[in-house]
């Protein structure tokens, strides 16, 4: 499938939920993922990671930057992923509450550079409502056919 649109990685209820009310300034969430993937061809990969349900609905907290370049036809290539948001603040319910959080991408496909490739993503403070029921949603784009299957996904909270 190429994801010239941003499609979602896992689905959010069931692996990177995040309960109503278990926010608070401080929390720290860590979502570690990986699997493999598979392209067709030469083209581009950008994570985005949002907070929310969906990508759809979920609130951007930064794309990649620099989108990762991948090698041309590969197959079932492993990656690893790592993400950690923290509540900055909570409001009132409703969208008033701020969440910030960063995370770097892994895998052993060359990138332009003929290295394993390493993208990181996220650093934009997003405004969200922890009021509700949510959760850590993480979106690639793919400039060509491909697939990213992830093969496990966790979160966890650390504090």
């Amino acid at each position: 499938m190429t994801a010239i649109t941003e499609t979602i990685l896992w689905n959010v209820s069931n692996y990177t939920p995040i309960a109503a009310n278990d926010a608070r300034p401080g929390k720290i969430w860590r979502v570690t993922a990986g699997g493999i993937m598979s392209f067709a061809a030469t083209g581009t990969l950008v994570i985005t990671p949002r907070f929310g349900l969906t990508v759809a609905a979920g609130i951007t907290m930064g794309a990649s930057v620099v989108a990762l370049t991948t090698p041309g036809a590969t197959t079932a290539h492993p990656w690893t992923m790592d993400f950690t948001c923290v509540c900055r603040t909570v409001g009132a319910p409703g969208v008033n509450s701020t969440v910030i959080g960063t995370g770097v991408f892994h895998t052993g496909i060359p990138s332009a550079g003929s290295l394993p490739a390493t993208q990181t993503f996220g650093g934009t403070s997003a405004t969200v409502d922890v009021s509700i029921a949510t959760g850590i949603c993480i979106g690639w784009t793919l400039s060509v056919a491909g697939t990213i299957t992830p093969q496990y996904v966790f979160i966890q909270s650390l504090n």
